[in-house]
């Protein structure tokens, strides 16, 4: 009996801890035409809402995915677009992007990325706008939603010019969420021919851990606490 009530316990923790790490969906492990995650499951679409395939593309040690035929390979152009359906409504934590540029390293345009989102209890996506804007060290970028953006790479040439955004919906829960390109902007000095467009890379998307989850990883833990205490005071007697 004493070894069944241990084993429960140690299940019990074990689940709890997991449970309580962020769910967290890599887009380096996408593959086909959707992707079932801990999250939910996202699927590619390519021009015209048609079914798409996966495909990733990474520089300067990070790897995000985009969708296969457009020009620029392997990443998300305008007409693509990449839509997450979660399991559950989320609160999200965060999510990265990776090959948006702000244009001097290829003498064009500052991308813009479109983010959109079916919060809770709504038909209809609200959309949000993560743009690279020009700067010499190219790790200036503006978001029209909530938190606050962090560059992980800049967005100079080869090297990556990754984005993540903290909180960008505040406390709300989201039901689906959809990644898109849209037109860049040509102000503020494009010095190409301004023609080659938005393409970038979906890295990650993070949620927050869910209340019940920290009343698992709790109830685990006291488990454990009072079967340890008990098997101790056992072995004293």
């Amino acid at each position: 009996m004493k070894i069944s009530k241990t084993l429960l316990a140690a299940a019990l923790s074990v689940a709890s801890v997991g449970a309580f790490a962020n769910p967290t969906v890599l887009g380096s492990t996408f593959s086909g035409a959707s992707q079932s995650t801990a999250m939910g499951t996202f699927s590619a679409y390519t021009f015209g809402d048609v079914a798409g395939l996966f495909g990733t593309k990474g520089q300067d040690g990070v790897t995000g995915v985009g969708v296969q035929g457009g020009t620029s390979g392997n990443e998300l152009d305008i007409g693509q677009s990449i839509v997450g359906v979660f399991n559950q409504g989320y609160e999200l934590s965060q999510f990265s992007l990776g090959l948006l540029f702000d244009g001097p390293e290829y003498r064009d345009v500052e991308e813009q990325a479109q983010i959109s989102v079916k919060y809770t209890g709504s038909n209809s996506f609200t959309d949000y706008v993560l743009t690279a804007v020009r700067s010499a060290t190219g790790t200036t970028a503006t978001w029209t939603g909530l938190g606050s953006v962090v560059n992980i790479k800049p967005a100079l040439d080869g090297k990556g010019g990754v984005w993540s955004v903290l909180n960008p919906f505040g406390n709300a829960k989201i039901d689906e969420i959809k990644f898109a390109a849209i037109p860049g902007i040509s102000a503020g000095g494009c010095t190409g021919t301004c023609d080659n467009q938005t393409d970038y890379t979906l890295v990650s998307v993070t949620a927050v851990p869910e209340l019940e989850t920290y009343a698992m990883m709790l109830a685990g833990l006291g488990l454990m606490g009072t079967i340890a205490r008990r098997r101790n005071k056992s072995k004293a007697v």
